[in-house]
């Protein structure tokens, strides 16, 4: 059987749809899996075991390499085309391919597709919403998987955690190693910095924490900005690629972030964490289970200083646990190796 998989972007997207690759290679042994996404999608992708073939498109595409990419979609024959992201162009590519099921949620677009999910599902994580699709196909899914995002990752990805740690030996020795990842694209959705200022201080001087603040590119000045407003000494994290922020965050003890990219990275590591969540849905994007947490207000800056603080002493016995079995386990130094385990 040969199934196409159409997630176009964005990158934590793309992350969220990796449980549904593994769901359709447990249940259908020895099918051919193609993963279709902007170039961008690489970044996650390469190495993933659930993927047989994989192809991508430019956002600087002419119609001709357009229409090149979808002819050599149609002449995989597939047998089904599972469309995650049912925008324009995820769903002319869908159509294009001619796979003999073509499936997605019901939109504007339905005369893509020939058999359609209603879009409306019960409230919960967005992963096994997904799920919905590849079960109006027949295929089993256990909802228990959907909390497992596949982010590969390997020991030369360890560099950069390597050098910071060894630049400040103290985070050996930390009660706990907390990664503040303040920034979003959207600033609805990005909680005021003053309060992970004020936060950093609290973790640093009450809980003894090493405090790394993260950051991707272009967003160092928000971190500089962050950093300029604390009392206590913190730490910014290394410059690295997505990869190594996998392996950076996979060392820590705790994640405290927006709705953003590396909070899914936290997910897929393991790594505990507490989501921040405003105009976002908490219920939709964090699987909120005994490791990973969610606070919800109606907008960002509705979230108090207080109530984030109440939230992280109730996991405290939680994650001092997990800190102490960190430690014991030493570096995780790939993918496959298992988070430490957490009190429930």
């Amino acid at each position: 059987m040969k199934i196409l998989v159409v997630q176009l972007r964005q990158l934590g997207d793309i992350l969220l749809t990796t449980p549904v690759l593994r769901e359709i290679k447990r249940n259908i042994p020895g099918c051919n899996v193609t993963f279709l996404s902007h170039s961008m999608g690489r970044l996650i992708l390469d190495d993933c075991p659930y993927i047989d073939d994989y192809f991508t498109y430019g956002s600087d595409w002419t119609l001709r390499q357009e229409a090149s990419l979808a002819a050599t979609l149609r002449a995989r024959k597939f047998d089904y085309a599972f469309d995650f992201m049912n925008n324009p162009r995820s769903a002319l590519y869908t159509l294009g391919s001619l796979a003999r099921e073509r499936v997605a949620f019901r939109s504007a677009r339905w005369w893509c597709y020939n058999h359609w999910v209603p879009r409306k599902g019960p409230d919960q994580y967005i992963v096994r919403d997904k799920f919905r699709i590849l079960e109006s196909a027949g295929i089993r899914t256990n909802a228990q998987n959907a909390d497992h995002l596949v982010l590969p990752w390997f020991e030369k990805e360890t560099g950069p955690l390597m050098r910071f740690v060894g630049q400040h030996p103290w985070a050996s020795d930390a009660p706990l190693r907390v990664a503040l990842s303040p920034t979003h694209r959207r600033e609805a959705r990005r909680w005021p910095l003053e309060r992970y200022a004020a936060l950093a201080d609290f973790l640093a001087r009450n809980w003894g924490a090493f405090v790394v603040w993260l950051w991707g590119p272009g967003e160092e000045p928000e971190i500089d900005a962050a950093m300029a407003l604390c009392k206590e000494t913190t730490y910014k994290a290394p410059r690295t690629s997505f990869r190594e922020l996998a392996a950076l965050t996979a060392n820590m003890d705790l994640f405290i972030g927006n709705s953003n990219g590396p909070s899914h990275v936290a997910v897929a590591t393991g790594t505990p964490s507490l989501q921040l969540h405003g105009p976002t849905k908490a219920f939709a994007w964090c699987p909120q289970n005994a490791r990973h947490h969610a606070i919800q207000g109606a907008a960002m800056d509705d979230i108090a200083l207080t109530s984030v603080i109440a939230k992280l002493e109730s996991m405290r016995p939680a994650l001092a646990a997990y800190a102490d079995n960190r430690k014991a386990a030493g570096v995780r130094v790939n993918w496959v190796q298992p988070a430490p385990a957490i009190l429930r």
